[in-house]
């Protein structure tokens, strides 16, 4: 396996209570958006088919309500928010 380092829970992202702009800054346009019970959802993948990390925004309002990764831990890493537990390895 890759030797690779987690990023200090500091440098993640936190993007809750920002604008999206804010997220797509830092992650260019989102690869899907779909609006559930009156809410913006913004998803972006990233990796490959086999290894793929998927970020999902929710949005209330302008503001990102809540941001969630999911998917093949050292894809994700960089983008785990603050509040997401590193998985093991």
């Amino acid at each position: 396996m890759p030797n690779f380092s987690l990023p200090d829970i500091k440098a993640r992202n936190d993007f809750k209570g920002k604008p999206l702009s804010a997220v797509t800054t830092q992650l260019c346009y989102p690869d899907f958006q779909q609006t559930v019970a009156g809410q913006k959802i913004y998803t972006w993948r990233r990796g490959t088919a086999m290894q793929e990390c998927l970020i999902k925004v929710v949005m209330a309002g302008d503001i990102v309500d809540s941001y969630d990764t999911s998917g093949d831990a050292p894809i994700c890493s960089p983008y785990l928010a603050p509040a997401q537990p590193v998985p093991a390895q």
